[in-house]
């Protein structure tokens, strides 16, 4: 994660522009003191986090505020795999936007498992998260849950001995869903 900071200075004088109805004059003062083009373009879309120190990388999703929370969430879960447990930590440290957030699902938060598919790798089920997933509740500062949510398991052979590689391309999958 590239961790881009605005001064102050630059804070102070955006903090108040409305990102999506820039005037001439704010939008030539943005060129100015924003000069990466990738960061001007999430200003405009997205505006300033809750924070008002960091651009946003989505609508409402500030990815370095963001991956401080989870951070320090890290000490309270684990998968029981440390190479899996690496790989989620780090798919939510790079998460640009909410729909990007991998989380451990315990066996015990899913119910109402249904046979779909066997498949060279694995049996599918579908089944349904009781909590959810999570998402912000920016009014009180806090994740929550967004309640009950259809899920695809996917049970894989073999899966005590998942490789790092293996993980990887799942990731470049779900990414590319959204």
């Amino acid at each position: 994660m590239e961790e881009v900071n605005l001064s102050d200075e630059v804070i102070e004088q955006i903090k108040d522009f409305n990102n999506r109805e820039l005037t001439k004059e704010q939008n030539a003062l943005i060129n100015k003191l924003i000069p990466n083009e990738g960061l001007k373009e999430n200003y405009e879309m997205y505006g300033l986090c809750k924070e008002r120190k960091h651009i946003n990388t989505s609508d409402f999703w500030c990815q370095i505020c963001e991956s401080k929370s989870f951070q320090k969430n890290f000490k309270n879960w684990t998968s029981g795999n440390s190479t899996v447990d690496e790989f989620i930590q780090k798919a939510q440290l790079k998460a640009k936007k909410f729909e990007e957030i991998l989380e451990w699902i315990e066996y015990n938060k899913l119910e109402n498992f249904e046979y779909l598919a066997k498949g060279g790798f694995g049996v599918t089920y579908k089944a349904i998260w009781k909590d959810g997933y999570i998402k912000r509740d920016y009014k009180n500062d806090k994740w929550i849950r967004n309640g009950e949510t259809k899920v695809a398991l996917k049970c894989l052979y073999d899966s005590q001995n998942i490789t790092t590689e293996f993980l990887k391309e799942i990731l470049k999958l779900i990414i590319s869903l959204f």
